[in-house]
């Protein structure tokens, strides 16, 4: 047989290796997403007009423009619309059975962990199957929250960052412990206990932590012995609360304090200098007073919904000083000075008379805000990638990047505008919500 008919003979074997070599690196095409021809709104950079975004394994595989779609990849059209990440409302109590926010027993419990008491089940807290997707968050375009102990003691526990949906529980769980969560103020007062004025939340906070660092003292010699190799070194009795106030201390979690008062606020900016933590202030009414301190310092502020910020439950009473304290531009004002702003829906339930899904709104509150001097880039910013940074979750989600979860929202408009709807919710890069579907 001649040289050219064995050519022949084996060109067909040797195109059909070719294919076989290729088939594992066209297989991973079948699990790619590619939201493709929208105006990507990244929050980490300027917008992408006709944009792509993939999606592999739940992950953000690539942004930009003129990106070569894998062959046999989903593809959906967002011609005509936004894509941007999902909305993450920075302080809520969503979750939680109703009444079981405070520990009324002690004004002082960081021990607590409001993960403990987190239930994503079924509805109104009687499902007893699997994690239910709650639609009115979700159709919201809220993909992940904070939730938190309640305000009603000086030190209520730890809160956690969650999504709004995953396969189960634990799947939900961003970052816990993700904060230590106080107040002073109003509402940390305890008639007939201890603490009653403000002079007693202080005084009780500052014997805390004092105690905290004595423990934390104490378990740094134990440490540092054992790493010796002194075998015969004995940690100190255990005491969770102490535990809790160490990660504090040592900066493994921030101190998130619950105040609006220009006199409460300057309490909790003593506190942290004493005690050397890091600080978020939460609600924040008179934050905008000294927004040039805080900014100095690197302060973040997450404020209660821009339309009625008196909501967020540390001053439940509606007092004239209150009023009279609230500023509409609060927001425009912190951010204007360097202050990282981040919107919070400040959502508490009422069991089966209504779930804390006030975060639906967050976008809705962000464009109300805009009419108030915050531009509709820090606005966006403000329910995106700023609550992200804030709560330590940055590196996952509120931005559309390369390796971050693919937490996505497709818009039939311009995201701030009243009559837009959120059409698609990806969470984990799985399609959990299409309002085409009637979802």
């Amino acid at each position: 047989m001649n040289r050219k008919r064995l050519i022949q003979l084996a060109l067909p074997f040797g195109v059909s290796f070719c294919v076989l070599c290729l088939l594992p690196s066209l297989a991973p095409a079948q699990g790619v997403t590619a939201i493709q021809g929208g105006t990507v709104l990244t929050m980490a950079g300027p917008a992408i007009e006709d944009g792509t975004v993939l999606i592999r394994d739940g992950k953000i595989l690539e942004v930009g423009r003129e990106i070569t779609v894998p062959a046999g990849a989903r593809v959906i059209d967002a011609s005509g619309k936004y894509v941007m990440p999902g909305i993450i409302d920075a302080m809520t109590y969503y979750g939680i059975r109703p009444f079981e926010l405070n520990d009324a027993s002690n004004p002082i419990t960081p021990q607590n962990r409001v993960i403990q008491a987190f239930y994503p089940y079924g509805d109104f807290m009687r499902g007893t199957t699997g994690v239910q997707k709650d639609r009115d968050l979700i159709r919201g375009g809220v993909t992940a929250l904070y939730i938190a102990p309640g305000d009603r003691q000086v030190i209520g526990g730890q809160g956690a960052v969650v999504k709004t949906w995953g396969d189960d529980r634990d799947s939900m769980i961003l970052r816990e412990p993700a904060a230590m969560d106080m107040t002073i103020g109003e509402t940390a007062k305890r008639e007939g206990q201890n603490p009653t004025t403000r002079m007693g939340i202080a005084a009780l906070a500052r014997k805390t932590l004092i105690e905290a660092e004595a423990y934390e003292e104490t378990l740094g010699e134990f440490e540092r012995k054992k790493a010796e190799g002194d075998e015969d070194a004995s940690p100190p009795s255990r005491d969770l609360g102490k535990e809790a106030l160490v990660k504090l201390l040592r900066k493994e979690m921030p101190a998130r304090i619950e105040v609006d008062y220009l006199d409460d606020i300057r309490t909790a900016l003593r506190l942290a200098d004493e005690f050397d933590f890091d600080l978020i202030l939460d609600s924040g009414l008179g934050a905008y007073k000294i927004r040039e301190e805080l900014a100095a310092r690197d302060i973040p502020v997450v404020l209660g919904p821009p339309t009625h910020p008196f909501i967020t439950g540390g001053e439940v009473s509606m007092t004239a000083d209150l009023y009279n304290l609230m500023s509409e531009y609060n927001a425009s004002l912190l951010v204007e000075a360097g202050v990282r702003v981040a919107l919070g829906s400040f959502g508490f339930g009422f069991g089966s008379m209504g779930r804390a899904t006030q975060g639906r709104w967050l976008l809705i509150e962000a464009a109300y805000a805009t009419g108030y001097g915050l531009s509709d880039e820090d606005a966006l910013k403000a329910v995106t990638i700023r609550p992200a940074e804030i709560l330590g979750v940055a590196d996952r989600i509120g931005s559309l990047e390369v390796g971050k979860d693919a937490d996505i929202l497709v818009l039939d408009g311009y995201p701030l505008h009243v009559k837009t709807w959120v059409e698609k919710v990806f969470i984990n890069g799985v399609l959990i919500h299409d309002r085409a579907e009637g979802d």
